[in-house]
């Protein structure tokens, strides 16, 4: 009986492994954002003005000041120059390899300066999940704590 069970299993296991096909879906980079920002005529000065003497930690901006993307995805963009991460992870110069990561953790600020609008805050759980094979990399984020807020993020590459 038992050895009419491991041959069953072996034979489950070969239609199993032979039957499942690779689905790797197309990958198609984004362009745009998938909404537009909001373009409301109304001034951060008028905002301001009405929380003279409050408590600036509770005023409530209004949500066309936020940018249409999620604190996650925002961090996603930081592997948009993971070419340096690569470089570093081959290169046998420790004084290069220190150069490159530290390149590579200032190139986070290369998009900040043309971005005046704040992401939204993510919702405790909430994920995001974004796959690239033309700079080789998968990235993996996740809202861990919502007070105080914190997010973690893991990244793997074929080189790093």
């Amino acid at each position: 009986m038992s050895s009419s069970t491991s041959s069953d299993a072996t034979i489950t296991e070969a239609i199993s492994v032979c039957s499942v096909k690779s689905i790797a879906p197309t990958f198609k980079s984004r362009t745009q954002l998938p909404s537009p920002a909001a373009t409301q005529k109304v001034s951060l000065w008028s905002v301001l003005k009405k929380s003279i003497g409050k408590d600036l930690t509770r005023v409530t901006v209004p949500v066309y000041f936020n940018e249409p993307l999620s604190l996650l995805q925002r961090l996603a963009e930081y592997m948009e120059y993971v070419a340096l991460v690569k470089e570093a992870s081959k290169t046998s110069d420790p004084i290069r390899r220190m150069e490159l990561i530290a390149a590579f953790a200032l190139s986070t600020s290369a998009t900040s300066s043309s971005r005046l609008s704040k992401p939204f805050n993510p919702l405790l759980h909430e994920t995001y999940e974004l796959s690239n094979p033309e700079l080789g990399f998968e990235f993996v984020a996740e809202q861990v704590s919502h007070h105080p807020p914190v997010s973690a993020f893991y990244s793997r590459g074929e080189e790093f």
